[in-house]
């Protein structure tokens, strides 16, 4: 699924209502016949990965320290970052996992933040 709309419409802002990271002040989301965060609604919540529309992203960080960091963020063991950091890389054909966040062109820079997003 994807969301689509201008700028400053709340895309972002509906998006952490829905998956419970912001509190509604007022009116209702309804998401599959049902109200997030309710029992059986089947919405993931925190575990859904968000990428913002800026790369967050460390400049001095290699590929492999950004998707550790983003793994222990979560609370994911080591292995299991490994094993995910060895198939997000050849997935998203992103060069050396040593190569620094800052030698990156633009689109890989968005690759490693997509990485970080499917990570967990």
């Amino acid at each position: 699924y994807g969301l689509l709309g201008p700028s400053g419409c709340g895309k972002t802002t509906l998006l952490r209502c829905i998956v419970g990271r912001l509190e509604l002040n007022q009116g209702e989301i309804i998401v599959f016949d049902k109200r997030p965060g309710t029992h059986g609604h089947g919405i993931p919540g925190r575990a859904v990965g968000y990428i913002p529309q800026e790369t967050a992203l460390y400049r001095n960080f290699s590929i492999s320290e950004m998707l550790h960091h983003f793994g222990r963020l979560h609370n994911m063991k080591r292995r299991e970052i490994l094993s995910r950091e060895e198939f997000l890389i050849s997935f998203l054909d992103l060069p050396s996992k040593t190569k620094r966040v800052s030698q990156l062109s633009g689109g890989q820079q968005r690759r490693v933040s997509l990485a970080c997003g499917l990570l967990q």
